[in-house]
């Protein structure tokens, strides 16, 4: 469970007056701050299952950053940087879906069944302007998707990689570059330091 998510659900309990309405199932606010509670807490756990795949790619040279904050941004945070060993920068952005509805694109949009989640594209576009700005250097993004199947083993929606969890490293490797030694220890580092933990 997030931090966040939890300080939520409190937040719409304080009080013996707000406590009693959530309980008995009356309260809006309580159940808005749930909803709020339950993406988030969805959301950490994507995270931390995208950690867990990435922990190879760690003992390969590649420089990986969790839960960075992003210069610029008030309330984005970037899930996952990456530095290759071939000085590439990858974001990586992780969505945890119901498996129920596959992941596709129509119409220029990216959709979670009948869901538009076209501003998930839009975000991950606008973090990596920015982190790109920051480190002045090109950002790749990536969406990895867990749970919910990614038509056609993963597509493009507007030059984002939308990508299953299990191809994700492989999406990664394919990316990178040849090794580029001292370039891509100095960019691990100024990756690291203008990119703070969130």
């Amino acid at each position: 469970m997030s931090r966040w998510g939890e300080e939520q659900r409190q937040a719409a309990r304080r009080g013996v007056w707000r406590w009693l309405l959530a309980t008995l199932g009356l309260s809006p606010a309580a159940r808005r701050a749930d909803a709020r509670a339950a993406a988030c807490d969805a959301g950490a756990e994507g995270e931390r299952r995208t950690a867990v795949l990435l922990q190879p790619l760690e003992a390969a040279g590649w420089t990986v950053l969790h839960d960075r904050a992003i210069p610029g941004a008030r309330r984005a945070n970037a899930d996952h940087v990456l530095v290759s060993p071939g000085a590439r920068v990858f974001l990586v952005d992780s969505k945890l879906w119901s498996k129920r509805h596959p992941v596709h694109k129509s119409g220029g949009r990216l959709w979670h069944g009948r869901v538009d989640r076209s501003r998930t594209v839009d975000s991950v576009r606008y973090e990596t302007d920015l982190i790109a700005h920051a480190l002045w250097v090109p950002v790749q993004p990536v969406i990895v998707v867990h749970n919910a199947p990614v038509h056609g083993g993963g597509f493009g929606a507007h030059g984002v990689p939308v990508v299953p969890a299990d191809r994700l490293l492989e999406v990664l490797a394919v990316n990178d570059g040849p090794p580029a030694g001292r370039e891509a220890a100095a960019l691990a580092r100024r990756a690291a330091a203008v990119l703070p933990s969130y």
